[in-house]
């Protein structure tokens, strides 16, 4: 055993240098990790104090990308509404009443009657109707109709079918507030005025037609309505102001609603009239006024009657039964279910009742002639009692069965080999007394079924 390790000669230098080389590459190591140590310092530094100049960073940067075209065009946003345009209604009390102060205020009050003042106001009112009506037809002239046929919108046609003969009613209205101007006095009392709304009155005929076209109008709105177009045109106007938040439809209506109000007005003129001449005049207007109105609620009649024969769509030949096409009047119409509780649409015309199921055909609601027509002369209707029948859909045989109905009523032929009878369920009470008292009208055979007996009524 050797007491100590010996190096044969030339081993120890060589050793000695390797060991020297050792701790050289130890060292540069150790400053190597300090600066990286200090690196990943500055790093942080950098992290932590952002408004340090970013020039001064070495790392590595992501090139910028180029810049990016920015449309110049924003989408489209709609406007917000406007505010609806008001009108300011005044009394004939707050138009006149004052001469300027309110220590004038009874300067022309105070020389009138109670009776008096009533019968002005009632006057006053009746002129600031005839305004607000002739204001409300330029508006839609100017801002509907005119602009749909610029836009091609709707056709010529479709426009007189739509507006009817809208232009004619603008100057009657526009002579009956001439015709109250010239009668009114400075202080702004007005007398006389029988005469002249008696004289007036036949200018009204021209709601005859026009209300008769309503028909049509209301069903060709419904249809283009859902244009959308058409619904953009109508949307955006209806936010301006002009249009006081009432649709286009309401418009056109309330030129009816006005015609049917006019003998309601008269009469509030004449219950305060004590003028006996005046009083003979506006009798004679107001009688005028109901004919004009009587014989345009025919007209309009006869109109819807029509209207409702050109929906009808028949599947069999033998459906199409003389008695439809020979009726003048549709006395009632609406909406009932059968006993398994399908929808179905009835018409009662004055010569014969359709029962059809509702559907679409090209946009236009039509109604399809369900079973055989029944001529009024061959009907049998019987008021059935609650409880008479009971609810049988596919449904309720699994789950709600044995429901009773109620409000029933049943048609059928005299002859039950000409036809299968329908049974009806109306909506409610009510509407099974209206279609009941319809079919009082036209039935010769109106039945009332009570305790399995039966009482012609």
């Amino acid at each position: 055993m050797f007491s100590r390790l010996e190096h044969p000669a030339g081993v120890a230098p060589a050793a000695h240098s390797l060991g020297h080389l050792l701790v050289t590459a130890m060292a540069v190591d150790l400053r190597k990790s300090k600066r990286s140590l200090l690196r990943v310092s500055a790093s942080l530094i950098n992290l932590v104090s952002p408004s340090r100049n970013k020039n001064d960073n070495c790392g590595f940067k992501v090139p910028s990308s180029p810049l990016r075209t920015v449309p110049t065009a924003s989408p489209y946003k709609p406007p917000r509404p406007s505010p609806a345009k008001r009108r300011v209604q005044l009394s004939w009390v707050d138009s006149f009443g004052s001469c300027g102060g309110d220590d004038d205020k009874k300067c022309v009050t105070s020389a009138l009657s109670h009776h008096e003042i009533k019968r002005q106001e009632a006057i006053y009112e009746l002129y600031q109707g005839e305004r607000d009506m002739l204001e409300d037809l330029t508006n839609i002239t100017k801002f509907y109709r005119d602009p749909l046929l610029k836009l091609g919108l709707i056709s010529q046609e479709e426009a007189h079918t739509f507006f009817g003969n809208l232009e004619s009613l603008m100057p009657a209205h526009e002579e009956l507030i001439n015709r109250l101007q010239e009668q009114r006095k400075p202080d702004g009392r007005t007398e006389n005025i029988g005469q002249h709304i008696h004289d007036w009155a036949d200018r009204l005929s021209v709601y005859i037609q026009y209300c008769a076209n309503q028909i049509k109008a209301k069903a060709m709105f419904d249809e283009k309505k859902n244009e959308p177009a058409i619904d953009d045109f109508l949307q955006r106007c209806l936010a301006s102001p002009f249009s006081r938040k009432l649709d286009l439809w309401t418009l056109l209506d309330g030129a009816r609603g006005r015609f049917v109000k006019y003998p309601l007005l008269v009469r509030a003129i004449l219950k305060y009239t004590q003028n006996s001449d005046d009083v003979y005049h506006l009798e004679q207007a107001l009688e005028r006024l109901e004919k004009i109105i009587k014989k345009a609620d025919e007209e309009t009649g006869v109109a819807k009657c029509e209207h409702s024969k050109s929906s009808l769509v028949y599947l069999f030949e033998d459906q199409k039964i003389p008695e439809i096409e020979q009726s003048t009047a549709l006395l009632c119409s609406g909406c009932m279910k059968n006993t398994k509780g399908s929808k179905q649409f009835v018409f009662l015309f004055d010569r014969a009742i359709v029962v059809t199921r509702s559907t679409q055909q090209q946009g236009r609601q039509m109604y399809q002639v369900y079973r055989q027509p029944i001529p009024v002369s061959e009907l049998v209707v019987e008021d059935l009692p609650d409880g008479e029948v009971k609810l049988g859909s596919f449904r309720n045989a699994f789950g709600q069965g044995n429901q009773m109905a109620r409000n029933l009523i049943r048609i059928s032929f005299r002859d039950r080999e000409k036809g299968q009878a329908h049974t009806l369920l109306a909506n409610d009470e009510h509407d099974k007394r209206q279609w009941m008292q319809a079919f009082l009208k036209v039935a010769t055979c109106v039945e009332q079924v009570a305790d399995n007996s039966k009482t012609k009524v």
